[in-house]
């Protein structure tokens, strides 16, 4: 198929990319800037953005499928609330009118989990509610989700909704890992309650895989569906699992829940109010994230999809650190 991946560049949709080509299908990508992680791939490169409606016209001719990933590599709590809905809500409604008039068969939007409100989830499935108004990468996703679900109920374009894991790791993670291994090499982590409540995980080709299905089974079409590593697991689990993935001795710490979130508002107030780039090294978001159960089930993909991870938790944890200590030396 000629297809279009947008976000082609980030962490997911470079190897997104890497699995459409080794499939044989013609791999057009939007990209905003930078084109390292795809600039030795055979793939046709649209320089543009999806919150520039005119531009997009070119990108989505002649395409059969489109992958729309662009956003999601700024996932979390640092940035403006208009900055997120101009980029996830309304950069989608334009990509998404785009492809209906240019007759694109079919649409999948990835999306996230943080559609939902963090109030403690254990085997949630797709049913949950996306209510999440709060924290604004989730609020813009949650609206974005709307115009694509508005789409497909009038039959205008097929759609599929992908919730990808809370976390996803692999090889060329810059957008969590590099920043959290530092610390996780040394066997220090700081939790909160302890590391008792549940995630939601993933390893990076295993989603794609998700991915791929969502964008080619039959049944995927008007669906929403969680991409997970189908792993019960807790924060201090899986902490203590890369830090012995580094070969490293564990030093842990733990805050209460209070003390965290409390410390979080406070940080993410200061660096607002000097207006500092760079996020806080804890947030109102990242402590309510981990404050209580945040684990999704992905049943559904397994069950409608035949959707199953291939690669172990133990076996993605050793790459991501391998590539990890290579990408340091560079």
């Amino acid at each position: 198929m000629k297809v279009l991946v947008t976000g082609a560049n980030g962490f997911i949709g470079s190897e997104l990319v890497r699995w459409l080509l080794d499939q044989g299908h013609q791999v057009r990508c939007l990209i905003h800037r930078s084109k390292d992680l795809i600039k030795d791939l055979d793939v046709h490169l649209v320089q543009g953005s999806v919150t520039d409606a005119v531009g997009l016209p070119a990108a989505v001719d002649d395409v059969e499928v489109i992958w729309h990933l662009a956003g999601s590599g700024r996932a979390g709590d640092w940035g403006s609330r208009r900055w997120f809905f101009e980029q996830n809500a309304d950069g989608t409604r334009n990509l998404l009118e785009a492809s209906i008039k240019a007759g694109v068969r079919r649409f999948v939007q990835v999306s996230s989990l943080a559609v939902h409100r963090f109030t403690g989830h254990l085997d949630a499935d797709e049913t949950a509610p996306a209510d999440q108004e709060k924290y604004a990468y989730g609020a813009s996703k949650r609206a974005a989700e709307r115009f694509v679900q508005k789409a497909g109920d009038q039959k205008l374009i097929e759609t599929v909704i992908v919730r990808p894991a809370a976390v996803v790791f692999g090889p060329e993670d810059s957008t969590a890992f590099i920043h959290m291994a530092p610390m996780l090499e040394k066997g220090r982590w700081t939790h909160v309650k302890g590391g008792r409540p549940f995630l939601c995980y993933t390893y990076v080709s295993n989603l794609v895989e998700g991915l791929l299905l969502a964008g080619t089974h039959e049944k995927a079409a008007g669906e929403i569906f969680n991409i997970t590593d189908d792993l019960q697991i807790r924060w201090k689990e899986f902490i203590s699992a890369v830090i012995h993935a580094f070969d490293a001795r564990e030093r842990p710490m733990s805050f209460p829940v209070l003390l965290a979130r409390a410390a979080g508002i406070t940080l993410e107030a200061v660096y607002k109010l000097f207006r500092t780039r760079n996020p806080p090294p804890i947030t109102d978001y990242r402590t309510a994230l981990v404050s209580k159960d945040f684990h999704f089930s992905c049943a559904k993909a397994k069950r409608m999809l035949g959707y199953r991870p291939r690669v172990s938790f133990h076996e993605g944890l050793v790459r991501t650190v391998k590539w990890y200590r290579a990408w340091k030396k560079k």
